[in-house]
């Protein structure tokens, strides 16, 4: 009998128990392991079979580039995301999906979300052992049509270390392929109005792609229309990604856009239901995809004339007038990078840094500016920040100040005085060295060291008392510096567009060999992206022949194996290069080169090639000099071989006749040139793009830039006796040997001229 009666209650008590499970919330303690994953599982979509993200066009996917980490004990990071006004409308929730690293202890760490100033979510972080989805509601009228601001916050305490390095192990990344905004209506990829292309959301990857179909793409006269597009939707929708195609893909989710751009007649055959103004005038106009959420922006006309009419309104109304006072990052990083011409002061507070208390053991903030592309001081002169500060008494000497300067540590700035310090204004002097033309990131980072962290007793409760605050009343400035065009410079090229954004005499010549749909697609891509950088088009003109790229600045597309080989060797590259790159010829490997110049060392015999390095190293680690900077004639640029492992290659010469600069993107295949060139662009990429070469390898995340031997300096500013002592200051920094000969010559001339004017002077006996 009591066996029965417990059987009964037991059967009563199952679904209650069973239903309490299913409404208990996940919980993010990481106590309670075996409801971790099963929780998990409830939020995962599963995965698609199709390429599509969302067939009904209720998801928006928000992250800005790939996947996004937060790294170290406090980072924050802060974008914007564009919504249509339907979008705004419909917007009811917004799904994280993130993982951790399992030294992050959850009890003394969380994340953090905000839209628009407004908290939506504060979560402890315990997603070590997998991807875990945290969906939150959205107040209604949060979302605005137009940009919204989103702000992602992790604060991360390691488990069981106290020390510096210890934090390098904290991360937490936000995973794109399962973080998205969901909407109420199937609105996620419906655009009705031009300033709709803003809305443009990425795809499951992170990525926007853009898929341009024309159906006469193989007529040549075509490809100016085709650049005059991608530089349209590029100044819009910032560099992107394009795909040139001749038919409607098989399917198009919610995210990426579908452009089709011909005469009316070509388009029909592809897509029933054209705009019907697209049978008697030039027509910008969106269309639905068949079965797809999404919508496509028609670029027709009844007649070649008509379509190239489209084109130019489309390419002209993105532009922006007037003087260019910012570069464009708020997609993903706000604010915008302000650009600096000259003496300017920039409080923190208006570069992004807000007044910052921190109780952990290593600080790191960063922020951006921007410099023109004729910035010409890299060789002298100082940046300042004026620090305004404040740490505690427990903070020992030995903890410092770093500033790093585009990922290079350009000062260290010790912590010296013990019992604590107010800092007021000061003055930390940043070398410019590490500073180029376009974007630059300056990080500060704090390095605290205290007793309590050699004590590091594993239970005791995280230190909550700050022992460091950053003001946001400390200012960078940055002195007056010479600005003049130097040539190679891909630097000035990836920043700010340049040579190809300036007013040019002849339009810019685009040689693309052997078009195909995978290099059209590269050129479009390389066309939009130096659109995007230089803040406005600049006219292309697409040419069939190597020859008529001369007189004039010029881009070359294509796979390596294929161009002329009197053009690769123009453009600084070795005769096989392209037969050794195609064929995948073996690199010698890091350990390989320690291997080989290990055994330099065991075998030399003293000659004066081995002596000659040795000195060479010995200037560059004491001096940051070397024997090439002690040249008086500028030497040869050496022939250059792609590394087997690099996907792309960027090169920038001078033209043969002198009047112009020619860059290359080339890579192996014409598919491998497409796909790296999408690589490229990625602003954390991009921004690395530097000398007269570059060449990247994705697979590592490795650019390997070569610095020009012989330069060639441009006049752009008016004429003062200001300007030119700075451009004289750099050019004699950066040829030292030049400058001393100058230096002999004018004491030999002051002497020469002294003697002469008091030989008649006073008595010769």
């Amino acid at each position: 009998m009591k066996r029965t009666l417990l059987a009964c209650l037991f059967a009563a008590a199952l679904p209650a128990t069973l239903a309490a499970q299913e409404a208990t919330p996940f919980d993010m303690s990481g106590e309670r392991k075996p409801d971790a994953k099963p929780a998990a599982k409830a939020f995962v979509a599963p995965a698609p079979a199709a390429p599509v993200l969302d067939p009904r066009g209720t998801r928006r996917p928000f992250l800005p580039q790939g996947t996004l980490r937060l790294a170290g004990e406090q980072d924050q990071r802060s974008f914007t995301v564009t919504l249509t006004a339907e979008q705004a409308a419909a917007a009811n929730s917004i799904t994280l999906a993130y993982q951790n690293a399992i030294v992050v202890a959850p009890e003394n760490s969380r994340l953090s979300l905000s839209i628009n100033n407004v908290q939506v979510g504060d979560t402890p972080i315990a997603a070590p052992e997998g991807v875990v989805n945290l969906a939150l509601p959205l107040p209604a009228g949060l979302m605005q049509a137009g940009p919204n601001i989103v702000t992602l916050t992790g604060t991360q305490r390691h488990r069981t270390d106290c020390t510096v390095q210890s934090t390098f192990d904290l991360w937490t990344d936000i995973q794109p392929d399962q973080s998205f905004i969901g909407f109420s209506t199937p609105v996620a990829g419906r655009l009705l109005r031009l300033e709709d292309l803003a809305a443009v959301s990425p795809d499951q990857t992170g990525h926007t792609k853009i898929t341009i179909v024309a159906p006469a793409l193989g007529n040549p006269s075509r490809a100016d229309g085709l650049m005059r597009v991608a530089q349209g939707l590029a100044l819009r929708m910032g560099g992107q990604a394009f795909t040139v195609q001749s038919a409607l893909p098989r399917s198009q989710g919610a995210g990426g856009l579908t452009v089709l751009l011909g005469t009316q007649s070509e388009l029909a055959k592809l897509a029933p239901g054209l705009p019907p103004e697209a049978a008697t005038a030039p027509t910008l106009a969106f269309m639905p995809l068949p079965e797809s959420p999404a919508s496509a922006l028609v670029v027709s006309g009844p007649t070649p004339q008509a379509v190239q009419a489209a084109t130019e309104r489309l390419a002209t109304q993105a532009q922006s007038e007037g003087e260019r006072h910012s570069l464009s990052t708020a997609s993903w990083r706000l604010p915008n990078a302000p650009v600096i011409t000259g003496k300017t002061a920039l409080p923190l507070s208006r570069l992004g840094i807000a007044t910052t208390e921190f109780s952990g053991r290593r600080l790191r903030t960063d922020f951006t500016v921007g410099l023109p592309y004729d910035f010409y001081a890299s060789a002298y002169g100082e940046a300042e920040l004026l620090l305004d500060a404040a740490y505690a008494a427990n903070v020992l000497p030995g903890s410092r100040i770093n500033i790093y300067v585009n990922g290079n540590i350009a000062t260290t700035a010790p912590l010296t005085t013990q019992g604590g310090g107010l800092l007021r204004h000061v003055p930390i002097r940043v070398t410019m060295r590490h500073f180029v033309p376009g974007l630059n990131t300056v990080a500060i980072e704090a390095v605290l060291l205290t007793d309590q962290d050699d004590v590091c007793s594993t239970g005791t409760p995280a230190q909550t008392t700050p022992r460091f605050a950053l003001f946001d009343t400390s200012e960078f400035r940055m002195p007056d510096f010479g600005r003049a065009a130097n040539w190679p410079n891909l630097a000035a090229t990836a920043g700010m567009g340049a040579p190809y954004g300036e007013t040019q005499p002849r339009p810019t010549a685009l040689y693309v060999d052997r078009p195909s749909p995978e290099t059209l697609s590269a050129a479009a891509t390389l066309v939009g992206q130096l659109s995007a950088a230089a803040g406005h088009a600049f006219p292309v003109e697409t040419v069939g022949a190597a020859n008529a790229l001369e007189g004039r600045d010029a881009l070359v597309v294509g796979a390596l194996p294929q161009l002329p080989p009197p053009l690769v060797a123009q453009m600084g590259l070795a005769p096989a290069a392209g037969t050794a790159w195609a064929g995948g010829k073996a690199q010698p490997t890091d350990g390989t080169a320690n291997a080989i110049d290990s055994w330099r060392g065991k075998v030399s015999n003293g000659s004066w090639m081995d002596r000659a390095e040795t000195v060479d190293g010995w200037l560059r680690r004491n001096f940051d000099l070397s024997l090439a900077s002690l040249a008086v004639l500028p030497r040869e640029d050496l022939r250059y071989q792609p590394p087997g492992a690099a996907d792309i290659l960027l090169a920038q010469m001078e033209a043969p006749d002198g009047k112009g600069t020619w860059t290359l993107a080339t890579a192996p295949t014409p598919a491998a040139l497409e796909k790296g060139l999408s690589t490229l662009i990625e602003p954390g990429t991009w921004s690395r793009v530097n000398g007269r070469i570059a060449a990247y390898d994705s697979r590592r995340a490795l650019m390997e830039t070569v610095a020009p031997r012989k330069v060639v300096l441009a006049s752009t500013q008016p004429f003062s006796i200001t300007g030119w002592r700075l451009i004289a200051a750099n050019w004699m920094s950066t040829n030292i040997l030049s400058f001393a000969l100058l230096f002999l010559v004018a004491f030999a001339a002051l002497g020469l001229i002294t003697t002469l004017l008091l030989r008649g002077v006073g008595r010769r006996h």
